[in-house]
């Protein structure tokens, strides 16, 4: 497996539900297999853009029980961590009602952390042990699992963060005219081939199932917009995400999937502009963060539409020009959690992308001389994430309005 293909099968993982919400179940679990005691008090700590996203977010089977606290005492009861993000697939009415009885005791506490990066640390203390296990920098990195200080060997968990260790994109990958070499090399690799096949499986099927939401039209855009709609409203439908985020998933692939099957370009070449796709969006989330301030489907997802598209258009050499036309209509998008409503930025993601493309085979192409734009694709991503401390300002006030709702 070369360094890209382990990069890019690493960025995608299926999951239930939202992956916030997810994400502090499957550390929470950890907590619940290890306390081997009734809990008198439980602690989450968290960072305010992980649980801005996690807000509004719909649980799996879970009702209207929605949330950070939620989704941790779920995960607590669960306590089974090694379903990773696919946990609530899992959640039934004995977990659900020994999490309300926990919820009932009023032993929760949570406590926002101001950091850079993503921070989910839960920790409960019983009347003889105290047990606490920690995530930090992706939704899935487990740091320490400690039972009453002392360290817990979670080997195969360290394994699997090894395996996951972030390898930095070169300069090369930047360049649209390079992705075709990159991608072959890429598509020999059957354990991504084969990861890439089960994501469109999951992600169309998810896109079918969200239909029943969205009445106003069957185009990729539709498409989008429902599946992750019934995702956010914690319809039960197992999702491939990608960079961290459900909804990046489905915005990056259903698009290239349907341009691809409208024109019956046959598998390979299916699959191989989904790994586009998925490049891209891998490549700008590392930008970003995997949890960030401005809107990742937007941001990342719609630009791996534009890039899978014209690979399989066989025209990459628009591509800095159709994403300036692209950026330049949906730049300054900050993301206020993770909800309903994202279906609607999916949605704005995808008809733009397509717009973007369509003026930029027109001859249409905005200047790289325009505002915050480069005259590349490397050099307006440069300038963009110029903005993310100013865009992180928007946090703190999106957090004021949701707990004050």
């Amino acid at each position: 497996m070369t360094k890209l293909s382990r990069k890019l099968n690493n960025a995608l993982e299926i999951t239930a539900g939202c992956t916030e919400p997810a994400a502090i179940a499957f550390c929470a679990s950890f907590v619940g297999k290890y306390l081997d005691d009734i809990p008198q008090e439980i602690l989450l700590r968290i960072d305010q853009r992980t649980y801005k996203n996690a807000f509004g977010a719909g649980i799996p089977r879970a009702g209207d029980k929605r949330g950070s606290e939620w989704a941790l005492l779920f995960g607590f009861v669960m306590a089974c961590p090694e379903k990773r993000l696919s946990i609530f697939s899992g959640l039934e009415k004995d977990a659900i009602t020994r999490a309300q009885a926990l919820h009932d005791r009023d032993i929760l506490k949570v406590e926002l952390v101001e950091t850079e990066t993503l921070l989910i640390a839960v920790s409960a203390r019983g009347a003889t042990n105290h047990v606490e296990a920690r995530i930090e920098g992706g939704h899935t990195k487990v740091t320490a699992v400690t039972l009453n200080n002392r360290t817990i060997d979670i080997a195969e968990e360290k394994e699997k963060e090894a395996a996951a260790a972030s390898l930095p994109y070169e300069d090369a990958i930047y360049e649209a005219l390079n992705w075709p070499e990159l991608i072959e090399e890429c598509y020999k690799d059957q354990t991504l081939q084969t990861t890439v096949r089960q994501g469109i499986a999951y992600n169309m099927a998810a896109a079918l199932h969200g239909q029943k939401y969205v009445k106003s039209g069957h185009g990729a855009d539709s498409l989008v917009m429902g599946a992750i709609y019934s995702r956010m409203n914690g319809d039960p439908i197992p999702i491939m995400s990608c960079a961290g985020s459900g909804n990046k998933g489905l915005t990056c692939m259903v698009p290239v999937v349907c341009y691809s099957r409208d024109l019956d370009l046959g598998e390979e070449l299916e699959i191989k502009g989904v790994l586009v796709a998925v490049l891209l969006t891998s490549l700008i989330t590392s930008r970003f963060g995997e949890v960030s301030s401005v809107c990742g489907a937007q941001y990342a997802a719609g630009a791996g539409v534009i890039g899978g598209i014209l690979y399989l258009k066989n025209k990459l050499e628009l591509f800095d020009g159709a994403y300036n036309n692209f950026i330049s209509a949906i730049g300054g998008g900050f993301c206020d959690g993770a909800k309903g409503s994202c279906s609607m930025r999916g949605n704005v993601a995808v008809s733009t992308a397509l717009t973007a493309i369509n003026h930029a085979e027109n001859g249409f192409l905005v200047s790289g001389r325009d505002g915050f734009l480069g005259t590349t694709f490397h050099e307006t991503l440069d300038h963009l994430t110029q903005y993310n401390p100013l865009i992180a300002k928007f946090e703190r006030e999106t957090i004021d309005i949701l707990r004050n709702k």
